[in-house]
Order: C-alpha cells, then sequence, then structure tokens
C-alpha cells in the first residue's frame, strides 16, 4: 500500500473532478480506452485527453500501456477504491439534491 501526505490528498481530491473521476473509474474497470469511451460515450482522444489531464495534475502515472489496453499502475491500483467511493458520495449529492 503507498502512504501519501496529507497535502498531496488534498490535491489530488481537489483534482479529481466528477468527470475525472469517471474516466479514470471507467478505463480501470473496462482495461481499455475504446471500450470505456463507449461506455461513458465520449470518442477515445478525449477520454485519453482526460486520463492524461489527470495524470499531469497528480504528477504521477495511473495506467501502464499495455500491448492489450491499460493496466493500473500501483498508484492507480491505490486510488480505486477511494475513486469508486467518490463516484457513490456524487450519486448520493445528486439524489439528494433531486429531492
Amino acid at each position: 500500500m503507498i502512504l501519501i501526505g496529507r497535502s498531496f490528498a488534498r490535491s489530488l481530491v481537489r483534482s479529481f473532478a466528477r468527470s475525472l473521476v469517471r474516466a479514470f473509474l471507467a478505463v480501470a474497470e473496462t482495461g481499455s480506452l475504446s471500450a470505456a469511451a463507449r461506455q461513458l460515450s465520449q470518442s477515445q482522444p478525449t477520454l485519453g485527453r482526460q486520463i492524461k489531464q489527470l495524470e499531469d495534475q497528480i504528477g504521477l502515472r495511473l495506467f501502464e500501456r499495455q500491448a492489450r489496453g491499460l493496466e493500473l499502475t500501483e498508484t492507480g491500483e491505490s486510488l480505486l477504491e477511494p475513486a469508486r467511493a467518490m463516484r457513490a458520495a456524487f450519486g448520493q449529492l445528486r439524489l439528494r439534491a433531486a429531492g
């Protein structure tokens, strides 16, 4: 397990905008940009830019490019469950806002 400092963690949370969380999770869960793009109804280049933007913002590589798609790095693996929790929290916010 990777331990990260508080200031880094705060920066990471600010960087994880909802659309970037969705992009990260879709790629992590499907293992490919093309499958994730189909799932999110986005173009593959757009999704690739979102992943690059997220990696650039946090200064870490989240995926290793493989011949058969993308594989999470150790850092990406460590962020998977917190990102899923964020997705669930976004869903709860949306439900409560809707009344």
